[in-house]
């Protein structure tokens, strides 16, 4: 049996059309099939079909899920860290179908992201921090993404979420205060782009900087990544602020171990 792909004719032997066949039958795709034998999937369809094995889209259903079913998805997730097939294999749902409702609900964690979640509470080689630098300040040359800071940890503080450890701090000296915890807080679309509220409570929202980043955010200095002064996030949370909800901003200084709250 011979394929044509791209002017090129593709002969399969009979190993290889068992291969295909059991790859397929076992949940592989097309595409990944192709890649494997380094072709496109076109072949890989048109053998797929002389066979009959092809998955028709008549078969599939839309797939509705529960509340109790969406909040264990973004607990997995975004709590207990466990990746798409995880949870695709605890949930009995495609690794495919996880992965587009999480960048649906804005919950997908970036390649960098990814990699510090993994390594919680671990300090990441020398040589992989420079790296993870070096991606992130030529996405910022690039002008596809804004870059405000370097490599940063992800923690968890009874139960919390911390990106940084200006956050932990701000949950831990909260809780060394006997004071009540706020609780992780979903994106903003805002005119000015997406905001990203670090806590929030009934009241008000939270957005937790250092001394330097709330320079930056106000315009006073230089982000120092980027070389230029930047004042978009200040705009997104006074619309937020305006529109939304409060947003009180709180500088954790930790040398005279204070948190102090902000004008914007």
């Amino acid at each position: 049996m011979i394929f044509i792909d791209m002017g090129v004719k593709i002969n399969f032997n009979q190993t290889e059309k068992q291969e295909i066949l059991d790859l397929y039958r076992k949940g592989m795709g097309a595409t990944k099939i192709g890649e494997k034998f380094d072709i496109s999937k076109t072949p890989i369809l048109k053998l797929l079909k002389e066979y009959g094995v092809v998955r028709t889209i008549e078969a599939t259903k839309k797939i509705e899920l529960s509340n109790t079913q969406k909040n264990k998805i973004k607990k997995l997730y975004l709590e207990n860290n466990k990746n798409t097939q995880e949870i695709a294999n605890e949930m009995n749902l495609t690794k495919s179908y996880i992965d587009k409702y999480l960048a649906k609900c804005d919950y997908r964690r970036s390649k960098s992201e990814a990699m510090r979640i993994y390594k919680t509470g671990k300090k990441l080689p020398n040589k992989t921090i420079e790296k993870l630098k070096k991606i992130q300040q030529n996405l910022s040359k690039s002008g596809k993404r804004k870059q405000t800071g370097g490599v940063c940890k992800f923690f968890y503080v009874e139960g919390l979420k911390c990106q940084g450890t200006y956050e932990k701090y701000y949950i831990e000296k909260l809780l060394k205060d006997k004071k009540t915890l706020p609780k992780n807080c979903e994106s903003i679309v805002t005119p000015y782009g997406t905001y990203y509220p670090d806590f929030k409570y009934k009241e008000y929202l939270v957005e937790i900087k250092c001394d330097y980043t709330y320079k930056v955010m106000m315009g006073e200095l230089q982000n120092r990544f980027t070389g230029v002064y930047d004042t978009k996030q200040l705009k997104k949370i006074k619309w937020v602020s305006e529109n939304i909800k409060p947003v009180k901003v709180i500088v954790v200084d930790k040398r005279k171990h204070k948190l102090i709250e902000k004008n914007i």
